[in-house]
Formats: structure tokens, C-alpha cells, sequence
């Protein structure tokens, strides 16, 4: 039985021992079957505060963008509001560099810059007028019309004379279309200087009016009381020192056709019997009878717009003038002028001759408007 008993312990003892030796094997290898055949939970990490996470390293370059971009946006206010700033200073400047440059614009008798006494030391006292000296006091010019009733024996020349304006300026102020013939009692208003009347038409402006006129800008529009240079189409200007054109001129004074060549009034506008086929036939234009080589000029300035040999007409000028009336000279002996060649009033063309069917020396002159046939005898001017 004791037997027994130690045989127990000592199986006992070395079943105790052999355990040990296979945990220390196990160990010794790194695990044993029972921890193999546990399932291996992974260990949550702490995360420490100071460790960056992405998300906190894209906070902290957004910030840095952020304070980036702030600082240049407060940088471009910062210039803009110092450029600003400077653009009062440099006007300011400007204005007083130009002052100190400027000089005086003087237009006859009419100052049209305002300066003071001091800046007039050196202009002599002949000439100016005003108080102590007579240096500040100047007179903007303006536009006066004064009637004037016409009486027995006047003229637009001696009323013209009478009040030292120009005859153009006469006839424009008071839109005359038949200036040669005014009614006595005729109340005509007189500008208190020489200019002309002008409508602005589209496309003018004032330094276009004042290039053509050749007349100062300032003085302008001192006259028409201008508020701004800007004009309208339709309104009426009164242009100093202003003429009127030879066609405008010559409109107004009766002479916007002149006789073309000098002779015997030998036919005349209308219907009559023709020479040559003995019927009745409309006649188109005037004869004026002479002797060949005769001097033919211009009814009225304009372009020469046919030459040459026409029909019944034999050799033939047609001219072309403003506003749509053109002029034939037929019959002619001598052309003196070529196609497209530009004329005066009054200046010679050719000379009498008797071409074409003609039954003797003479002119055949006729005038047309837009195609429509005037007589010139209602037109002409001798």
C-alpha cells in the first residue's frame, strides 16, 4: 500500500515535472496548442493627443492657406486704398502745373480766360477798360438782333453797310430766298456781328463746324451760350465770321443761273413748229442766236458730267449741279472742257457753233431738275 503511495507521487512528480517541461517548451518555442487554438483579438491602440491624423495635418494647411490669402487681400486693400489716396494729389498737382503754364487767350478785343490784376502787369493800358487800370473787366461775346423795318430806297447792300455786317450775314439770319426783291416795310433782324446761320446736320460736331468755318471753339460757343460741346441734329447755330456758299449766295440773290452766252432770243420753252418736219413739236430748252466762235460759260457752277457729239444736239456739255439740276449746252462749235472737270460760275466752256440739226449759228441751253425740264427764262440771271 505504501508501495502504492510513492509509486503515486513519484508518477505524480513526474507527471508534474514532465508539465513543467513541456510549458517551459512551449514557451521556449512561443506558444502552446491551447493558445493556437484561441483566436487572436488585435489590441486597440491608444491614440495619443500629440500624434497628427491627416484630418488634423489638412486643418492645419487649410489655416495656413487661409492666413496666407488674408494677408495678401489685406496687402491689395492696403494698395488700393494708398493709390486712392495719391489720385487726389496727383489731379491737385496737374491743375497747378497747368496754371502756372497757361497764357491768356486773347480774340480781338475778347479775353476768354479770367486772370488776375497782377497777371496783366505787362499789358499796356491802350485797349482795355474797366476800373482802377481796367485789367479785370472783360465782356463774354453774345448774339443781338435788332429789327430794322425796310424803307423806300434801301438795299441789303447799304443796310449791310449801314450796321458794318456782311450781306451774308443778312440774307442767313433772316432765311431770305429772294434777296434781290425785298417789300418795303419788311422788318429784317440785323445780328450785331458778320456770321451765318447753321444747322447741325448728323454726323457734325464742333470741332468738325469749327475746321470748316476756320473759327475759334471758344468763341463759338461763348456766342450760342453752349453749356456742353455736345450738339444735336437739328439745332441752330450761329457761326461768327461765317459765309454763305456761292450756291447758297447766289440762290438768295437771284443770280443762281446765269445767262451762258450773250445774243437774240431766237425760241423759247414750249410747243411750236418744228423747222425741219413743219409739225408741231415741244421744244425742250431756249436758242440764243450768234455769231460762231461766240464765248459760252457756266449757268452756275458744277461738273461736267457729258462731252461730245449728241444726236440732233450736234456737239454737247452737260454739267451737273447741287441739288439735283443739271444744264446742256448744244449746237456748240468749240468743247473746252474735259469730263469730269469741275467749273465756276461763269467761266468759259466752249463757243457757238451750229452742229447737229440746226437751222444756224446758235445756242440751244436748257435746264433740268431731277429730271424735270425748267424754263430758264423764270431762272436766269442777266
Amino acid at each position: 500500500m505504501e508501495n502504492r503511495v510513492a509509486s503515486a507521487r513519484v508518477y505524480k512528480g513526474q507527471r508534474g515535472a514532465a508539465t513543467f517541461r513541456t510549458t517551459q517548451k512551449s514557451r521556449a518555442h512561443g506558444t502552446s496548442r491551447a493558445l493556437l487554438d484561441q483566436r487572436v483579438i488585435p489590441r486597440r491602440k491608444n491614440i495619443s493627443p500629440l500624434v497628427k491624423t491627416p484630418s488634423t495635418l489638412n486643418c492645419n494647411a487649410f489655416t495656413r492657406i487661409f492666413k496666407v490669402k488674408k494677408s495678401g487681400v489685406l496687402m491689395l486693400i492696403s494698395v488700393l486704398l494708398i493709390s486712392i489716396s495719391l489720385v487726389p494729389l496727383s489731379v491737385a498737382f496737374k491743375s497747378y502745373l497747368w496754371e502756372r503754364a497757361r497764357k491768356p487767350a486773347v480774340d480781338g478785343h475778347v479775353l476768354y480766360d479770367r486772370f488776375i490784376a497782377e497777371e496783366f502787369s505787362s499789358v499796356p493800358d491802350e485797349g482795355w477798360s474797366g476800373s482802377g487800370g481796367g485789367y479785370t473787366d472783360y465782356t463774354v461775346p453774345s448774339l443781338k438782333l435788332r429789327p430794322y423795318v425796310v424803307q423806300k430806297g434801301d438795299s441789303l447792300y447799304s443796310i449791310s453797310k449801314r450796321y458794318n455786317v456782311s450781306l451774308d450775314s443778312i440774307i442767313s439770319v433772316n432765311e431770305l430766298d429772294a434777296a434781290y426783291f425785298i417789300q418795303i416795310g419788311k422788318v429784317l433782324r440785323i445780328p450785331n456781328m458778320s456770321g451765318v446761320l447753321y444747322t447741325v446736320r448728323r454726323g457734325d460736331s464742333l470741332s468738325s463746324i469749327t475746321a470748316r468755318y476756320r473759327v475759334d471753339m471758344n468763341r463759338l460757343v461763348d456766342i450760342n451760350d453752349l453749356e456742353s460741346s455736345v450738339i444735336y441734329v437739328g439745332q441752330r447755330l450761329f457761326i461768327p465770321g461765317g459765309k454763305l456758299s456761292d450756291w447758297e449766295r447766289s440762290k438768295a440773290l437771284g443770280t443762281l443761273f446765269i445767262y451762258p452766252v450773250r445774243g437774240r432770243l431766237t425760241s423759247k420753252v414750249g410747243f411750236r413748229i418744228d423747222p425741219f418736219t413743219r409739225k408741231r413739236a415741244y421744244h425742250a430748252g431756249i436758242d440764243v442766236a450768234n455769231r460762231i466762235g461766240t464765248p459760252v460759260t457756266a449757268a452756275q457752277a458744277g461738273k461736267v458730267t457729258y462731252v461730245g457729239y449728241k444726236g440732233n444736239y450736234g456737239k454737247t456739255i452737260i454739267i451737273s449741279h447741287q441739288q439735283g439740276y443739271t444744264t446742256l449746252y448744244g449746237h456748240l462749235d468749240k468743247i473746252l472742257v474735259k469730263r469730269g472737270q469741275v467749273i465756276r460760275q461763269g467761266e468759259r466752256i466752249g463757243t457757238v457753233g451750229n452742229t447737229g440739226r440746226s437751222t444756224g449759228p446758235h445756242l440751244h441751253f436748257e435746264i433740268h431738275h431731277y429730271g424735270k425740264i425748267l424754263d430758264p427764262l423764270k431762272i436766269l440771271h442777266r
